[in-house]
């Protein structure tokens, strides 16, 4: 992640280290990931590299919580990524998650800082469940929609792609953000936010707010998120227009496998340009150590976007070592009409694949403390 930003963070704090007394607790956590990606085609040429961390971000982090008593906590996380390739921060030293707060069993947490949306809590971490560390990033949605049109035919998502992670899968963080998260009633969750644009004399300008909910019974999973975000990441009318994502999902989990879906929507408020993506996943334990998932996905924009269409199917594999420690290698397949081909993460310059066609394959090696 880059991958599903925060991949696997449930792992990663279960292994995490501890100084701990009674009433409180402060734990170190990480996640390291590495290998070789191949891609077939940027710009007109191949090229094999160091894996731009497809499997999961690199990350670390200090989480803790003091027991005030009644049942209420103080909690707070810190935590920043960086590229293991090169020991260098991806951005300021907590850039991925900073926040700090107060939490109750009986009702609920509310935090304050750099937070994670709703589309990437419920549609990503809570859909997919104890699938979630299996799948790769190049799993998430990512076309070149708006590639070749007209400045004004623009959808504009934050990147170096004009249609880079439109639906906000890989996790990024909203800034100056107030959450709001329910307690667990009948299986039933939900998330509330806030972001302040913090214009004087215009309340909404810059500003952001999302929505989750979550709903569990027995092996049956539905989500639903909405998050819009004016200007915080790219210019759209001045911070006053901006990306609305709204996304729905299903999953089912059996003794070793789920089977998932979700449809996620991604509109500029400002010209209407849209992109609309419909993606089934599946997921297979063939042993506690080896899981496969497989899964395909429609992305296709509106007519603002010249109706630029794509379809990709992923394959990702993961093979446990340790509790700590796996390998996973993944492939993927991406046919594009009316534009350039162009899976997450195969590139961060200007462009993707010269044609309508990308493959791109990966192994690589996980590890969490």
């Amino acid at each position: 992640m880059n991958k599903i930003a925060c991949m696997g963070l449930a792992v990663a704090s279960a292994c995490a280290s501890t100084a701990a007394t009674a009433q409180s607790s402060v734990s170190m956590y990480g996640l390291l990931d590495t290998g070789v990606m191949y891609v077939n085609n940027i710009g007109g040429h191949s090229v094999v590299k160091a894996d731009p961390g497809e499997a999961a971000p690199n990350l670390f982090g200090i989480t803790g919580k003091e027991d005030l008593g009644g049942g209420l906590k103080a909690i707070f996380k810190l935590e920043g990524m960086f590229d293991i390739n090169t020991g260098t921060q991806s951005s300021s030293l907590f850039a991925h998650q900073s926040y700090v707060g107060l939490a109750d069993d009986r009702y609920g947490a509310l935090t304050f800082g750099l937070q994670m949306d709703a589309m990437f809590t419920s549609m990503i971490v809570d859909h997919w469940g104890p699938s979630f560390p299996f799948i790769s990033s190049m799993t998430l949605r990512q076309g070149s929609f708006g590639f070749g049109l007209p400045a004004s035919n623009q959808l504009n998502a934050p990147g170096p792609n004009p249609s880079f992670d439109p639906d906000r899968g890989l996790g990024i963080p909203i800034a100056n953000a107030v959450k709001y998260t329910s307690p667990t009633i009948d299986g039933l969750t939900g998330t509330a936010m806030y972001s302040f644009g913090g214009v004087a004399g215009s309340y909404s300008q810059n500003s952001g707010e999302s929505f989750g909910v979550n709903y569990h019974v027995g092996g049956l999973v539905l989500n639903g998120a909405y998050t819009y975000l004016k200007s915080l990441f790219n210019n759209i009318g001045d911070g006053n227009f901006g990306i609305r994502n709204v996304g729905v999902g299903a999953a089912y989990n059996f003794a070793n496998a789920q089977v998932s879906a979700m449809y996620t929507s991604s509109q500029n408020t400002m010209n209407g340009a849209r992109v609309g993506t419909i993606e089934a996943d599946a997921t297979y334990a063939f042993s506690p150590f080896f899981h496969a998932n497989f899964s395909y996905q429609y992305m296709k924009g509106n007519s603002v976007l010249a109706n630029q269409h794509a379809h990709q199917e992923t394959l990702s594999l993961n093979y446990a070592l340790s509790k700590r420690t796996s390998i996973y290698s993944g492939i993927a397949y991406q046919q594009a009409t009316g534009m350039p081909a162009w899976i997450l993460l195969t590139s961060y310059g200007p462009e993707g694949s010269s044609t309508g066609r990308q493959f791109t394959a990966d192994i690589g090696i996980e590890h969490v403390f």
